[in-house]
């Protein structure tokens, strides 16, 4: 008969490995047998924690709680529980964040753009127009308003644009004033992107080195991957 639980010991306590294919039934049985045996080996001056490992089968709030009113006490603790597949909600939310969303519009004075997760905006932001994205904000148009990328604290989420306007950047809570003439012959009319660096400072980069300050940015094509 198969083991509806066994124990692997690590550096940090014991992996508590539940197999998939075990009922919840003989998990709770064996999980009380297997305490019963360990705790005649339990020394009171330390507590041994165990971290569970489900694999292809995920618990869920009820049947966690179960596990832990049998195995947890003044000498055990369970410190995680980990498994290979995850819920829908977290599947959906992994996914807002990998997937840049994209926008086609204009952003008036006034008009407020937000999103979950990194912004595509192809069109302009006007005086007054605000953008704002949880992740980096990448605008293929005039931009003239304000654009706040990492609004919920990442700050190393960036905003890539053509700077030749006054404007205004945010990062995190980090602000950047950009200040332009558009008559400004002087200034390139390509785009360049802005970022936090080490010393928490806002910086003006070229697009090209986008990949070697941030070399995250660019590896995910959308989707769970």
């Amino acid at each position: 008969m198969k083991q509806a639980v066994s124990l692997k010991g690590i550096k940090e306590g014991y992996q508590l490995i539940i197999p998939a294919s075990a009922s919840l039934r003989s998990v709770l049985e064996e999980l009380t047998e297997l305490k019963t045996q360990l705790k005649k080996d339990a020394h009171a001056n330390h507590q041994i924690r165990f971290f569970v490992k489900t694999g292809d089968r995920r618990l869920n709030e009820e049947e966690q709680k179960q596990i832990i009113q049998i195995v947890e006490d003044d000498y055990f603790k369970i410190d995680s529980f980990e498994s290979n597949v995850v819920s829908i909600e977290k599947a959906l939310e992994w996914h807002n964040q990998s997937s840049p969303t994209l926008e086609v519009r204009n952003v008036r004075s006034g008009q407020l753009l937000q999103t979950e997760g990194d912004l595509l905006l192809i069109g302009d932001v006007h005086p007054g127009g605000t953008v704002r994205a949880t992740g980096s904000i990448f605008i293929i148009g005039q931009f003239k308003g304000i654009a706040h990328a990492g609004f919920a604290g990442k700050e190393n989420a960036v905003v890539v644009a053509n700077f030749r306007y006054n404007a205004q950047v945010r990062v995190g809570d980090n602000v950047h004033i950009i200040e332009q003439k558009e008559s400004d012959e002087g200034h390139t009319d390509e785009s360049e992107f802005v970022y936090v660096n080490d010393l928490h400072i806002i910086e003006i980069s070229p697009l090209e080195q986008l990949k070697v300050i941030r070399p995250e940015i660019g590896k995910y094509a959308g989707g769970l991957t």
